[in-house]
C-alpha cells in the first residue's frame, strides 16, 4: 500500500485519538502512576539512576517516555497526553491497520481500538500508563508477522521480538504476546522452524541485553534486576483472599466485559472471515492479554487496555461487512459503542469535576503546595512523601529527598489493590534492609519535609502512620518539627532550617502523635497542642 494511501487511515485515527482524548487534557493528573512516572522522570531527566536514586517496580522505558515527552513539548504531564494522543496512539491503530494490510478492515480495527480504549473510566483507560504506551511497539511487532511469508523470514521475526522486548521494557505484560509470534511462526511453514524460533529469541534478547550492560555499566545492575524481576513476581502474587478477588472482579471486570460485548460478539465472528495465520495470531495474542488481565487478580482497569488491539482485529471484518442499510445487530452494536464511549466521556469529566470521588482531585495538594511555598526554608527544600501519593512532588515542585518516592510494599507492607491486608498482616513482607536505605537516604539529603498522609486517607494509606514504624518515628523526633496539618497530612519540618524556636513532638500514651487538623502547629493557632 502507497505512503499516501496510508496518510487517509492515519488522518482517520488522529481524529478519533483527538476527539477521544482531549476532552481531558486540562485535567492535571488522572491517576497515581501518572504521577509517579512523572516524578520518575524528573529524577532521570536531573542525571538520577532509576532504581537508585528512585525506586519503583516499573520498567525504564515508561520514564524515558516520559521524559522524551517534556523535552519535546515542555514540563509536566501534559507533555505526555499530547505526545499520546498526537502520536503514539494514531501510530498504534495504523499499526493494526497494518496486520490487515490496512483497507477497510484495517481502518475499522484501528477505530475500534481507540474508541474502545477511550469507553470507559478516564482513570484508567485515559492516563498514560505502561499499558498504552507499551501497545506502540507491541503492535507492530504483530504487524512484523502479519503473513506466513513474514513469519517464515528470519529477519521480520528478530524484528518482532525486538519490539516485543522494547514494549516489555515499557510494561512486562507485553511479554505475553511473545508466545503468539511464536506460534504464528511455527505454523507459518513446516521447515526451517528451529532457525525462526532461534530467530525470534535473537532479536527479543538483544534490547533485554542492551538495557542489562546500560544499568550494569551505572552499577546498579542488582537495584534493577530486583525491582523488575524479583519484585515484580513477588507483586504478582498477590496475597489477597476470595472475597477480595469476588469483589474486584464484580466492581470492573463485569463491567468491562459489559461495555466490550460488541467487540466479543463481533470477534467470535469475525475468525470466519479472517485468514488462519491472522487469527492464529491474533487469537494467541487474546490469550496472552486475559493472563495479564488476571495477573495478581487485582483487575485494575488498565490491565484490561491490552485486550483491546486483538478484539479489534478479530471484530474488525464483521464491522467492515456491514453495508448501507444496516442490519439490525449492526445498528445495535454501533449505537452501543457510541453510548459507551459519550457515557463514559460525560460521566468520567462529571467525576473528576468533583472533588470526593478521586483522590487526584482533592484539594490537599494543592493546599499542602502552598503551605510549603509560603515556608521560609522552601528554597532548596527535599521532600519525603509518607504515603502512596507522589502527587505531592508533582503539585509542590519539591525534589524527593528519597529513592522511594512511593513507599513500597518492602517498606509498609502495603499491597495496591489489595485491602485484605493491613500493616500488621502485611508486616511479612517488609524488609530491614529497605528500611536502612530510606533512613539513610533521609539523612544524607537531610530532608526539609517529611509528610504523613495517613489522617487523609489518601489512597488507603489511613492504616500505616509514621508513629506505627520505629525507624522513621524515630527520626521525626529527633530532627523535625511539627509543622501543619493540612486535611489529615502531617507536614513535619527539619529542626534548625528557619529562626524560630523548634517544638516537641507531643504523642499520646500510644505513642501517636498529638497534632491538631488544619492548622500551623509551629505558630500554636487556635491553642496548638498543649502539654
Amino acid at each position: 500500500m502507497s505512503v499516501r494511501r496510508r496518510l487517509g487511515p492515519l488522518l482517520l485515527f488522529l481524529l478519533l485519538s483527538v476527539a477521544t482524548r482531549a476532552p481531558f487534557l486540562s485535567i492535571p493528573v488522572l491517576n497515581v502512576d501518572e504521577s509517579a512516572h512523572l516524578a520518575g522522570s524528573w529524577e532521570l531527566m536531573r542525571g538520577g539512576r532509576l532504581y537508585t536514586d528512585f525506586v519503583d517496580h516499573k520498567p525504564p522505558l515508561i520514564y524515558a517516555y516520559y521524559a522524551l515527552a517534556q523535552v519535546l513539548m515542555g514540563r509536566g504531564l501534559l507533555a505526555v497526553r499530547l505526545l499520546t494522543m498526537l502520536v503514539a496512539l494514531p501510530l498504534t491503530a495504523l499499526g493494526l491497520s497494518a496486520v490487515l494490510a490496512h483497507g477497510r478492515r484495517g481502518a475499522w480495527a484501528g477505530a475500534l481500538f481507540l474508541v474502545y480504549g477511550a469507553s470507559f473510566l478516564a482513570y484508567d483507560m485515559q492516563a498514560v500508563n505502561g499499558e498504552v504506551v507499551m501497545l506502540l511497539p507491541a503492535v507492530w511487532a504483530l504487524a512484523a508477522v502479519r503473513d506466513p511469508d513474514r513469519a517464515a523470514r528470519l529477519p521480520w521475526l528478530a524484528w518482532s521480538g525486538a519490539l516485543l522486548a522494547v514494549a516489555a521494557l515499557v510494561k512486562p505484560q507485553a511479554a505475553l504476546w511473545l508466545p503468539a509470534v511464536a506460534f504464528a511462526a511455527w505454523r507459518a511453514a513446516p521447515a526451517r522452524r528451529a532457525p525462526r524460533l532461534a530467530a525470534l529469541a535473537a532479536g527479543t534478547a538483544l534490547p533485554l541485553a542492551l538495557a542489562v550492560a546500560l544499568f550494569a555499566a551505572q552499577g546498579n545492575l542488582g537495584d534493577f534486576l530486583y525491582w523488575n524481576v524479583a519484585h515484580n513476581l513477588r507483586y504478582a502474587a498477590n496475597p489477597t483472599d476470595a472475597g477480595e478477588v469476588l469483589t474486584r472482579a464484580a466492581r470492573t471486570l463485569l463491567p468491562f466485559l459489559l461495555v466490550t460485548a460488541p467487540l466479543w460478539w463481533a470477534g467470535a465472528r469475525g475468525v470466519r472471515w479472517l485468514d488462519a495465520h491472522v487469527v492464529r495470531l491474533a487469537g494467541a495474542a487474546l490469550a496472552g492479554s486475559a493472563a495479564a488481565a488476571f495477573l495478581g487478580l487485582r483487575f485494575f482497569p488498565h490491565y484490561f487496555i491490552q485486550l483491546h488491539p486483538p478484539l479489534a482485529l478479530l471484530a474488525a471484518p464483521v464491522f467492515a461487512a456491514w453495508t448501507r442499510p444496516r442490519p439490525r445487530a449492526a445498528l445495535a452494536a454501533l449505537g452501543w459503542t457510541g453510548a459507551m464511549v459519550a457515557g463514559f466521556t460525560a460521566a468520567s469529566l462529571w467525576l473528576y469535576r468533583r472533588t470526593d470521588v478521586y483522590d487526584e482531585t482533592r484539594p490537599v495538594f494543592g493546599a499542602v503546595a502552598a503551605r510549603l511555598a509560603a515556608d521560609p526554608c522552601r528554597g532548596d527544600a527535599r521532600l519525603f512523601v509518607w504515603g502512596f501519593a507522589p502527587g505531592f512532588y508533582v503539585s509542590s515542585g519539591l525534589r524527593p529527598a528519597s529513592r522511594f518516592v512511593v513507599p513500597p510494599t518492602t517498606l509498609s507492607g502495603f499491597v495496591p489493590g489489595n485491602r485484605s491486608l493491613d500493616a500488621a498482616s502485611g508486616s511479612r513482607l517488609v524488609r530491614e534492609d529497605h528500611w536502612r536505605l530510606l533512613i539513610g537516604d533521609l539523612e544524607r539529603s537531610r530532608a526539609t519535609y517529611v509528610l504523613d498522609t495517613a489522617g487523609s486517607g489518601l489512597h488507603h494509606w489511613r492504616g500505616y502512620p509514621a508513629w506505627r514504624f520505629p525507624p522513621l518515628w524515630d527520626l521525626l523526633q529527633r530532627a523535625y518539627e511539627p509543622l501543619a496539618d493540612v486535611d489529615g497530612v502531617r507536614i513535619y519540618r527539619r529542626r534548625g532550617c528557619a529562626d524560630r524556636p523548634s517544638l516537641p513532638v507531643l504523642t499520646t500514651a500510644g505513642g501517636a502523635p498529638i497534632l491538631a487538623g488544619d492548622r500551623d502547629l509551629s505558630l500554636g493557632r487556635r491553642g496548638g497542642p498543649h502539654p
